[in-house]
């Protein structure tokens, strides 16, 4: 068997494949491989695992069934039941003289086929009338074993799921909680062990809260409920929706396209472009999940077509690389998330004048050099062994032909983005918020009908969004229980450290914050922590912005999947492809934790310049 050349004009005129929009196309072309098969030979034989959909080009193809029916094919397809559910090739082909084919990956096509009912109705077609009866190619159903998942593990976090609220009943008077804060803290004790044993998906144990909060009187449904009607939610949806209007506009394949014809085709090429393209969008997209939702489908993309095995260490490297680059910058940059600005806006006049967007890069300019060093040494260490894929420059100017001049909905969506970076930064201007500006401009895509239903409803990621919503009520829920004045309360004697040894201070403060980490998210923990030591620091005659950062640098962290919504985005959008099982958890919490100790360093190694500054 020999490989040749690609033709992708034969694609453009295949009675089936040409069917496809220039995009979908445009994404199968690199999976695609061209292959001569000498006379004789086969190309599959009965009974072996059917992954490939072939396209016969030239020559002769013939096919035999068990029952010992023959049929010949010199143009059309071969193996078509791959696309069919079918795990194995029903018949033997063999090519009667030198034949060319174009061997399609099954899985490659397979997301293609669920969008195109048509499409994968003219495959089945080709396949049951390949003999003269359908009957003779007809395969036995044997149903797939379901697999068992229930585990020590999982049990062990049931078990606890039931003692840890039992023990915050005990403890809660002892430490002069409410009846109402106690539930609250039983609650939040179930809802942790869920999230840390993956007992259930991540966005149901956030929703399990709410309703118990409800039915036992913790708060009323509307203060339960209340995050679905905040900024944080609204600022979520309206930029998964424009990052939806980018992926199926197809402004997203087009610009990774163009990416990835000028970076080196290495792992570190395409590492350092996943990275530098987050480290660019986070000035100007304040959410790390919006960024996410923009660059994941370039990853996404490179993922599926380097073949990603389970856990595979190039792909995951992929995945930290992005991950890092939408986050770790993230308290450099005033406009790079919603808690930097609720930081920005609960300090004092005279501190927000010395701080603008400009002041605060610089005074964390140190901070950000050796967060940088660290994410370089961190992949280097703990990904090392990664393989290494490239796609072929020729592939990649094919595919760009493929898809032509920028379409209308393609300068749509650069506009839209361009409308809402324009208005982050002029917020000065006009006065409005950044979630309004945004959902100004999802609005106006809607209304002028460039935003669909279906992308609406299959490109926005709503379990994500639950999870936002339900679990930024905790804030309210806290204040009205008496929760939150009960944790501040019991902060008052870190304000001795933070004036007598303010390395200690980070040091303990860090431990608190990753603590509470654990159940709270990152805004309502930088709220809590603010909330409980500006009042300190200004009496101390600290700095309220320096305080500010360091609750921002440790609190912006994750260690477990649950802990970030960006990343759990991230996984939802691999799994959609097929690809679930390719994220390494375990690697990917070993890099996160070795990356906050780190970052945790990176502080400590700032405070030369910080009393340089005058900040200390």
């Amino acid at each position: 068997m020999q490989t040749s050349r690609l033709p992708t004009d034969r694609l453009l005129t295949d009675p089936i494949l040409g069917q496809l929009s220039a995009i979908q196309l445009s994404k199968l072309l690199p999976h695609i491989e061209a292959r001569v098969i000498d006379a004789g030979s086969h190309l599959y034989q009965m009974g072996d695992p059917a992954r490939t959909v072939y396209v016969i080009q030239r020559g002769t193809v013939r096919m035999e069934c068990a029952r010992g029916r023959r049929t010949t094919r010199n143009e059309g397809y071969a193996g078509e039941e791959s696309l069919l559910g079918i795990d194995s090739h029903t018949d033997a082909a063999i090519a009667v003289d030198q034949t060319d084919v174009l061997a399609i990956p099954a899985s490659a096509l397979a997301d293609i086929t669920e969008l195109s009912r048509s499409l994968r109705e003219h495959f089945f077609k080709s396949y049951v009338t390949r003999y003269d009866d359908p009957g003779d190619a007809a395969p036995p159903l044997i149903p797939k074993a379901l697999p068992v998942d229930a585990t020590l593990f999982a049990i062990l976090g049931w078990l606890l799921a039931i003692a840890l609220p039992v023990l915050a009943f005990l403890i809660g008077p002892v430490l002069g909680l409410s009846e109402a804060a106690t539930d609250f803290l039983a609650i939040i004790a179930v809802t942790v062990c869920m999230w840390l044993f993956g007992l259930v998906p991540e966005y149901v144990p956030p929703l399990f809260a709410a309703l118990a909060v409800i039915l036992l009187d913790v708060a009323p449904p509307e203060q339960a409920l209340s995050g679905f009607r905040s900024e944080s939610f609204f600022i979520c949806l309206s930029i998964f929706g424009i990052g939806a209007m980018m992926v199926a506009s197809g402004v997203t394949y087009r610009f990774s396209l163009w990416v990835m014809s000028r970076v080196p085709a290495t792992l570190a090429g395409y590492s350092i472009s996943l990275f530098g393209l987050g480290t660019l969008l986070s000035p100007i997209i304040p959410s790390v999940v919006g960024r996410v939702t923009i660059i994941s489908p370039f990853l996404v993309e490179l993922v599926e077509l380097s073949k990603a095995g389970p856990k595979d260490v190039f792909a995951n490297r992929l995945i930290f690389s992005l991950t890092a680059g939408a986050s770790i910058f993230v308290p450099l940059f005033l406009t790079a998330s919603v808690p930097n600005l609720v930081v920005y806006g609960l300090l004092d006049p005279q501190t927000q004048f010395a701080f603008d967007w400009l002041s605060w890069i610089n005074a964390s300019l140190v901070f950000g050099l050796l967060v940088l060093v660290s994410f370089f040494v961190v992949s280097a260490l703990l990904f090392r062994g990664a393989r290494e894929f490239s796609i072929p420059r020729q592939t990649i100017l094919e595919q760009r032909r493929i898809l032509g001049p920028i379409t209308r909905m393609e300068w749509v969506a650069i506009l839209a983005v361009t409308a809402m970076t324009l208005g982050i930064l002029t917020e000065a201007v006009h006065g409005i918020d950044v979630p309004w500006v945004a959902l100004a401009v999802l609005v106006t895509l809607m209304l002028f009908g460039s935003f669909q239903r279906e992308a609406l409803r299959n490109q926005i990621d709503w379990p994500v969004l639950i999870y936002i919503g339900a679990i930024v009520g905790w804030v309210p829920i806290a204040a009205s229980t008496g929760l939150d004045d009960t944790i501040v309360a019991h902060l008052g004697w870190l304000a001795h450290y933070m004036t007598t040894d303010f390395p200690l201070f980070i040091l303990m403060l860090s431990g608190l914050i990753l603590v509470v980490r654990l159940a709270l998210p990152t805004g309502v923990t930088v709220v809590l922590f603010t909330t409980a030591l500006f009042p300190l620091a200004a009496a101390h005659g600290c700095s309220l912005w320096l305080i500010g950062f360091i609750i921002l640098a440790v609190a912006d962290t994750f260690i477990f999947p649950y802990q970030s919504s960006y990343f759990l985005k991230l996984r939802n959008d691999l799994a959609a492809r097929g690809m679930g099982e390719v994220c390494d958890d375990g690697r990917i919490i070993s890099a996160n934790i070795v990356m906050l100790v780190l970052r945790i360093g990176a502080i400590y190694g700032s405070l030369i310049y910080w009393q340089y500054l005058d900040l200390m």
